[in-house]
């Protein structure tokens, strides 16, 4: 066997000290649809945004039987655009990271372009607008702490000679991080907070604590 990866737990010691750290989370009405519910925590767990969003479309059967938000619960409130004014000032202020970047940060994206078309386009239709600018500071600058766990919890793929990701919840599980005082999982604050106490979690583990790389012919 290699050694361990020594640098596989920077990340959330760095993140762990960071004075503008921001955890984001979200529930959505589907795998490709929108946002109805957004959460975002800082360093210390203090919420910083909370609040369930109508999106354009219906909530799927199976996404509304995973985070229990019904079209109901959404009817009257207002959508992402009413919200961007806040969350802008967030992105440009915080350093984001989320468990499952690539889901959230799209997701987001997603739900501006289809209560707002074209909130992307600068004047005249030429380059980008001062709203999407926020969106683009958070897809360049915001960090995956799914991607980051995954040497961490040592699930080790050997067609793809790779780390499994592993679903927040077995994280979570894995690492003895307490979260019985939590809302139930998949709601989007309680979710950021999981996400935040893994990240303090996993920061105090000892190098020789992590998993190493099979060497060819082990596996």
């Amino acid at each position: 066997m290699t050694s361990a990866v020594t640098s596989a737990l920077d990340p959330f010691r760095r993140w762990a000290e960071l004075p503008n750290l921001a955890v984001l989370d979200s529930e959505t009405t589907g795998l490709h649809g929108q946002i109805v519910e957004l959460g975002i925590v800082n360093g210390n767990g203090e919420t910083l945004f909370s609040e369930r969003i109508k999106p354009t479309c219906k909530v799927e059967p199976g996404a509304q039987a995973i985070h229990g938000i019904t079209d109901a619960d959404l009817e009257g409130l207002p959508g992402m655009p009413h919200h961007w004014e806040r969350l802008s000032e967030i992105f440009m202020t915080h350093h984001v990271v989320i468990f499952n970047k690539a889901f959230d940060v799209y997701r987001l994206e997603a739900s501006m372009t289809a209560a707002l078309p074209g909130w992307f386009e600068g004047p005249n239709g030429q380059g980008y607008s001062d709203m999407y600018r926020p969106w683009q500071q958070l897809q360049r600058t915001s960090e995956c702490v799914m991607l980051a766990y995954a040497p961490v919890y040592g699930n080790w793929n050997d067609y793809h000679r790779s780390w499994r990701w592993a679903k927040l919840v077995d994280a979570c599980a894995s690492e003895g991080v307490k979260t019985d005082d939590l809302d139930s999982a998949h709601s989007a604050v309680g979710d950021c907070l999981r996400t935040l106490r893994l990240i303090h979690k996993v920061a105090q583990k000892s190098e020789d604590s992590l998993p190493s790389v099979p060497e060819e012919g082990e596996w």
